[in-house]
């Protein structure tokens, strides 16, 4: 028989051992602590990193005015997608801030800097509001002044300097390669006809330097369509007072524009396509020809034409040069232009997880835990604040920006800047976009 002392003793030492374990299991193991094995990302989803909150006023929210670029047939989400250069605009501005519209036609876009905001505010509505792809250094508002009047105005952050400021139509975006700015208006338009659209492209520098206007008189190809301007008289008094280098185009429902570099644009519709080089401070064209154009990006420029038997010819071109190289019969038919899409070699793919011959990357889960972990702090607003239930009707909205690693959520009265769960996508689409 065990003596009763030995019994004794080693149920105190199981209850210092148990003592002992729960005491030093939440520490981490630098402090001495007990380590657990590490649970999958989607397993930890339901904690986020707060790393900014702005509260907003009633009657303020990230919304834009409701314009269109020229070559945007539906409005684009508010959420955005990816926040790629080659989207429409979209109130979250990267990792960096919001674009605010409020009541009596104010406007402000916040940035958060220096662990503080920095408000850059505006007495007209924002149309569109952008920052530079390249170093986040630049704004680009454009702003509606008045009835059918917009004005484009490219700022210095984080001073708020204004570097230059010019009338347009109510777009603006930056190239790719966020070099140069694209902004342009309707000199004439025809919803159910041809319209001619001039653009205009500025550089970051103050000085625009002196306003050119395309002359369609390149050696080899087809002349301009009738009644298109090629001289600045032809303009209108807008047209003339617009700086930069010019370029009016034939323009019909349905066409786009891709400007990938400050050197390059690129023009698809429903006549053909162009490829366009700035050189010498004057658009001139460097090839030209029939098909569907559209584009692959970030690395790419798509080629769809029509056989003289019958089929199709479908080819590709870096987005630099016009080098067109013809894509196997076999290949996979390619799915309908989206700025959504964003491109690999072989496959694409978009922030609301459509694929495109597409396996590698792994599944988007992270909008929906945000949603879920953030609803009972919309619904705590929708109760404090009447205006709640007409912007966020089902709950809060959620802004990936995955390139970056983090995400924007607006509760109702507040937006909040959070860091995501570093797994397996995020990671992967930081090399991939950023």
């Amino acid at each position: 028989m065990i003596p009763q002392r030995y019994i004794i003793a080693t149920l105190f030492i199981a209850a210092m051992l148990l003592l002992f374990a729960v005491v030093q299991a939440p520490r981490p193991v630098s402090a001495g602590g007990v380590t657990a094995v590490e649970a999958p990302a989607v397993m930890n989803l339901g904690g986020y990193e707060s790393l900014a909150e702005l509260r907003l006023v009633d009657g303020w929210a990230p919304r834009f005015q409701g314009t269109l670029d020229p070559d945007q047939s539906d409005p684009w989400p508010f959420e955005g997608g990816f926040g790629t250069p080659w989207e429409p605009a979209s109130p979250y501005l990267g990792d960096q801030g919001l674009a605010l519209n409020g009541p009596q036609g104010r406007s402000e876009v916040v940035l958060w800097r220096g662990l503080e905001w920095r408000r850059y505010r505006f007495d007209a509505p924002l149309a569109s509001a952008r920052l530079d792809p390249a170093k986040g250094s630049r704004l680009l508002v454009t702003l509606q002044m008045g009835e059918g009047r917009f004005e484009t105005r490219l700022l210095e952050v984080p001073e708020g300097r204004v570097i230059w400021s010019t009338e347009s139509g109510p777009w603006s975006r930056f190239s790719w390669d966020g070099k140069a700015v694209l902004l342009g208006r309707f000199e004439k338009l025809e919803p159910r006809g041809e319209s001619r659209l001039l653009l205009s492209t500025l550089s970051l520098e103050a000085d625009p330097g002196e306003a050119t206007l395309a002359a369609w008189d390149e050696p080899g190809l087809p002349p301009p369509p009738r009644s298109l301007a090629t001289k600045a008289e032809a303009l209108s008094d807008d047209g003339r007072d617009l700086p930069g280098a010019r370029l009016e185009l034939p323009w019909h429902a349905g066409d786009r524009l891709w400007f990938p570099r400050a050197d390059r644009l690129w023009h698809g519709g429903i006549q053909g396509w162009s490829a366009w080089v700035l050189q010498g401070g004057r658009w001139r064209r460097a090839a030209a020809g029939q098909g569907l154009l559209t584009a692959h990006p970030p690395q790419r420029m798509a080629l769809v034409a029509v056989l003289p038997d019958e089929g199709m010819a479908r080819r590709l071109s870096p987005v630099a040069e016009v080098e067109w190289t013809p894509v196997p019969d076999t290949a996979l038919p390619w799915p309908a232009w989206d700025a959504a899409w964003a491109w690999r070699e072989n496959g694409a793919f978009d922030a609301w997880d459509q694929r495109w011959n597409e396996s590698a990357l792994p599944p988007e889960r992270q909008r929906q835990a945000l949603y879920e972990a953030y609803r009972p702090e919309w619904r705590t607003a929708l109760n404090l604040r009447a205006s709640v239930k007409g912007w966020l009707p089902g709950g809060p909205e959620v802004a990936l920006r995955e390139p970056l690693g983090v995400a924007w959520v607006w509760v109702g009265d507040r937006v909040l800047l959070v860091r995501l769960v570093e797994a397996e996508r995020v990671r992967l689409l930081k090399k991939l976009l950023r």
